[in-house]
Order: structure tokens, then sequence, then C-alpha cells
């Protein structure tokens, strides 16, 4: 991150194979808007808690246009007020080789814990989706770090900062003014529908899958019964489903002209009074930056097709149904 003094790390004495002092740490961006805001919301955590640079690794958004069996995303945190510094490829390869040890290395840091090999300059890689893992946010033992980070209390301490940088710094266009007016006049409700690529490729189906008709009638009816007269925006990445099957005995109004502008989506959605998620990062973020003190915001509790240990992605204010 830039924008403010850093102190560098002088006092961290790891090298790596070519005798060069690594100080700096990276963390790696991947997926959609949702994701990349997860991944800034660590960095810039990480770079406050520890008080050093953090850069970022934007090369699988490259990488991915040649991949089968992953949905391409174009890097999209450039809408915000959000300072950043990208990782150089030359930083990459210094840090990624520090990592590279042989079998008999690795037998000897696993079985007898021989300081001579302990992993210097070690890759941390997320191995459960929304856990907290604490001490990242303390130990100078990382150099890169590779995951979703989809938990607020790596940056929950930094909400007023992280509301100052996910503000948009593009004006708000004609058509969704006018749906943005009439969402701060009325008791307005975001509701949230994510298809797309959970329906269409096999692997993000069967591990994410979708939120039920069911869970979404659950979610207005109680939401109808906290608030006296509910308006409710949909969104969607599926709008002809949306039309199809939600049917809603209240009004409601079909936002389904941001199909390439999916953050005009999530000012909407943050301006909304109350939430209803779908299991999505893209959402979540929507109810998490909406700062009204009285908000009712209603998640999935099972967040994923398959279930997940110690996945701490919803906030314990969050209604789960």
């Amino acid at each position: 991150m830039t924008g403010k003094s850093v102190k560098p790390l002088n006092y961290i004495v790891v090298k790596n194979d070519k005798g060069r002092i690594l100080t700096k740490k990276i963390v790696k961006f991947v997926g959609g808007l949702g994701n990349q805001m997860f991944q800034y919301a660590f960095a810039y955590a990480l770079s406050e808690k520890l008080n050093t640079e953090v850069k970022l690794d934007l090369s699988w958004f490259e990488e991915v246009k040649t991949h089968q069996n992953v949905t391409a995303r174009p890097f999209d945190l450039n809408v915000f007020n959000i300072d950043y510094e990208v990782a150089i490829k030359e930083e990459l390869a210094e840090i990624i080789r520090t990592v590279k040890r042989s079998k008999v290395q690795r037998f000897l840091h696993n079985v007898f814990k021989i300081k001579k090999y302990r992993p210097i300059g070690t890759c941390f890689v997320e191995m459960v989706m929304g856990e907290f893992n604490k001490k990242l946010l303390s130990s100078l033992d990382y150099f890169y770090y590779d995951g979703y980070f989809q938990n607020e209390k790596y940056f929950k301490d930094a909400r007023e900062e992280l509301l100052k940088a996910f503000s948009l710094n593009l004006p708000v266009d004609e058509q969704n003014q006018g749906v943005l007016d009439e969402i701060l006049k009325t008791d307005s409700v975001s509701l949230h529908v994510r298809r797309g690529d959970y329906v269409t490729l096999e692997c993000a189906k069967d591990f994410h899958g979708t939120c039920s008709i069911e869970y979404y009638q659950k979610a207005i009816e109680y939401i109808a019964k906290k608030v006296k007269a509910p308006h409710f925006f949909l969104f969607s990445d599926d709008i002809p489903w949306v039309a199809e099957n939600l049917k809603l005995e209240y009004p409601c109004t079909i936002v389904d002209f941001n199909q390439d502008k999916s953050w005009m989506d999530l000012e909407l959605m943050k301006n909304c009074k109350h939430n209803i998620t779908a299991n999505s990062s893209f959402s979540w973020w929507g109810a998490w930056l909406n700062q009204n003190p009285q908000k009712i915001v209603v998640a999935p509790r099972q967040w994923t097709a398959k279930k997940v240990k110690k996945c701490g992605i919803i906030p314990p204010e969050w209604i789960k149904l």
C-alpha cells in the first residue's frame, strides 16, 4: 500500500537464495470484485498492523485468461479510492524462490525442526475458507500471502478507513442515480441472487452451490416482519432467472442495467437500509459497507454446498437462515 509513512522492517534479516534481504510483503489477488475487496482489506490491515509495505500480485488476471474451468475476471479495484503498488516479476521471483526446499530439507525441518532448514521467507497458503488466522497480523515469518481472507476479523478495526477506500471515484450515472434516489427515500432492502459460474461451471457448482428459492422466501418474510414498508431492490448476474422465479408480494425494483458495471450495483446495495445476501462475496460487501446503524442483514446459514468447518465469513450480528 502507498500514501502513508512506512517504516521499513530493516531489522528482519531474511535472505533469499541469492543473499538479498527480503522485507516486502505481497498479497496475491484472484477472483471477482468481492474477492478482490477481501484481499485488499486484508492487505491494508496487514500493512497497518506490521507497519510495512505490502504490494499486490496481479499476475493471476493475465494467467487466468488461458485457464480452463476458471472464470476470467478483470482487476476492478481502480473504481475505488484506494492506494496500492503492484509487485513486479522480479519481486515475485525473489520471494517465491525462498520456499523451494529439497525433500531432505523438508524432512529435517518437519521431523527435527532444525532451524537451519526453517522455511524462511515462506508463503502462507490459506487452507480453510473463512477461517481467521490471528497470527498473520503479527507474524513476521511470511512474505507472500495466497488466500481469500474472507473474515472481517482481519480488518474490522480498519472499518472507517475501508469505508472511505471503497467509495467510488466515478460519478453515478443518471439511470443509477434515479434508483439511488428511490433507495434513499424508502425502507429499501437489497436482495442479491448469485448464479453465473455457480451454475455453469461444474467445480464452482459442486463447491459453492446456489441459494434456494426457499431461502429467499424466508429471508423476505423475515424482513417483512421487521420492516414496516419494505421496498426490495433485486440484483443478480442472472436477471432473467430472477424475473421468472422470484415473485414478491411487496414493492420491488429489478436493477437490470449494470451487467458490465458491477461496482454500480454494489454502490446501490450498500445504500439500501437492509440487505439479503447470497452466498457471495459481492453481496457480502454490499451488506458490510451499509452504514445504517439499524440495518438488518440476512445471510445463508450454509455458505457453501460443501460444509466448511471454521468458516467465519458471516459476522455474528447478521441473521443466518
